[in-house]
């Protein structure tokens, strides 16, 4: 994805979370890694493990949100 693309998205995030407390995440993956793929993991699998590692469960009002792009 362009850098200005990414950019876009970034201050649009920015100015829609001065509308309201949720914490958004955004986040970009090119494919899944060969070794979990080949074990089954599927993209939404991947996605609650990203939105884990970002701790997104554990914002100020539990309102964390993860937009995942794969």
């Amino acid at each position: 994805m362009a850098s200005s693309t990414v950019s876009a998205i970034e201050q649009a995030i920015k100015a829609s979370e001065t509308n309201h407390t949720g914490e958004i995440r955004f986040a970009i993956e090119g494919a899944l890694d060969t070794k979990p793929l080949l074990q089954g993991q599927t993209a939404r699998e991947r996605a609650i493990e990203v939105f884990s590692q970002q701790r997104l469960w554990d914002t100020e009002n539990n309102n964390g949100v993860l937009i995942y792009l794969l």
